[in-house]
């Protein structure tokens, strides 16, 4: 017998998965299942998974770290980083559970984020009848009019133990009624996305801003790299634009976020006036935001796939404005419900035209950079706090534990 176990746990977890899940005795409320937690760099899954691990007392998170090669992250830095959130979340030590050897999964409810995360385990959780609620991000596998993702939505959303879909973007809603992937009832529509709540009320008596505590004028990029060039998330646009408004304005500095390198994109031209800064998590990107003027997101839909297609703001976004930063975002898909253009933030073209215009006048009106900035972050402070997105997470795994 102890042979044949440790032959078992030295197969590949793919094999294992028939043999390690099991339905023991000692039932949760919630099983959570991801694929990147608890890496720093996902702020939003840190705040939505903790906050429910804390509201539901029978819960846990099953991890793995399928992921981490996508942010450039060794896979060896995963027990690393859940020791981390261990000693900062000591209470949620038991409910933390890596993907390997034996797993409980007797569960009322189970949920994750993203299509492929879901997909993925839909087999387990048919096999073992366990009903479930996911939140269809736009990503993860998730893209318009096409036909890996629709094979896949389908076969998850006529699941007999799919429940409720959670939504973050009204294209998305359209998408699935649209299509008859899924009635009205089953899904629920929350705009925008978790945030960590330590964001909304930062302290911002240090912020340098442009004429007010420094001279140079500081405009971010912030993506990961997905393409060469970084098609897909305008990076290739942005450094045209760099390159063009840098001759006409010497005090305009370049601050690269992300995954890009000047090895991607000939930068020389830029000589000192840029600096990359590689993947940065949430806390850090605080520190870097605390000097900058502009966020530009120049990013564009269906770039980096058919149908594939950014949320909107992204997340990076989202931190920016709280850290008083004004952003410059493209809204292609017409997903903005929630912001007032030039009020809170200022939506732009994915061109460089687009994107010189609006940086030369807020040059040359600083009381424009100074009002979207205060503007933006009051409205993203009340659109993204967790009375308005987790309040109501949290009752819909609530109703739906109730019900088993």
């Amino acid at each position: 017998m102890i042979k044949k176990i440790r032959s078992l746990l030295a197969m590949p977890i793919a094999l294992l998965d028939r043999k390690y899940f099991f339905k023991g005795f000692r039932k949760k409320d919630l099983l959570i299942y991801d694929d990147i937690f608890p890496h720093p760099v996902s702020g939003f899954r840190s705040e939505e998974f903790t906050v429910l691990l804390n509201n539901f007392s029978k819960s846990k998170i099953i991890v793995e770290p399928l992921a981490y090669p996508i942010v450039n992250t060794p896979i060896e830095d995963h027990i690393k980083h859940i020791e981390q959130f261990e000693a900062q979340n000591n209470s949620l030590k038991k409910k933390l559970k890596l993907k390997k050897r034996f797993i409980n999964i007797n569960t009322k409810l189970f949920y994750c984020v993203f299509l492929n995360n879901i997909y993925m385990n839909l087999e387990w959780i048919e096999r073992y009848k366990i009903p479930f609620i996911f939140t269809l991000y736009p990503g993860g596998g998730f893209q318009l009019n096409e036909s890996i993702s629709d094979s896949k939505l389908k076969r998850v959303l006529e699941s007999q133990m799919f429940r409720k879909v959670i939504v973050t973007q009204k294209i998305t809603q359209d998408y699935l009624l649209e299509k008859k992937l899924c009635s009205h009832g089953n899904i629920e529509f929350i705009f925008g996305g978790v945030v960590p709540q330590i964001s909304l009320n930062k302290d911002l008596g240090d912020k340098k801003t442009y004429l007010k505590g420094k001279t140079t004028f500081d405009i971010c990029f912030c993506a990961a790299k997905y393409t060469p060039k970084g098609e897909d998330k305008g990076y290739d646009v942005f450094i045209d634009f760099a390159i063009e408004i840098s001759r006409k304005y010497d005090f305009v500095r370049f601050h690269i976020i992300g995954g890009f390198t000047d090895a991607d994109i000939d930068v020389r031209m830029l000589e000192d006036k840029i600096k990359f800064y590689g993947y940065q998590n949430f806390e850090s990107l605080g520190r870097i935001y605390k000097n900058m003027d502009v966020l530009i997101s120049p990013n564009k839909a269906f770039i980096l796939g058919k149908g594939a297609f950014d949320g909107f703001p992204l997340g990076t976004v989202v931190e920016a404005v709280l850290n008083g930063v004004v952003v410059l975002i493209t809204d292609e898909l017409k997903q903005n419900n929630s912001f007032i253009a030039n009020v809170d933030l200022i939506l732009i073209e994915s061109q460089k035209q687009s994107l010189i215009n609006q940086i030369e006048n807020l040059i040359q009106n600083p009381e424009k950079l100074y009002s979207i900035s205060e503007n933006g972050r009051k409205k993203f402070q009340k659109v993204y706090s967790n009375e308005i997105q987790m309040l109501p997470r949290i009752a819909i795994l609530q109703n739906e534990i109730a019900k088993t």
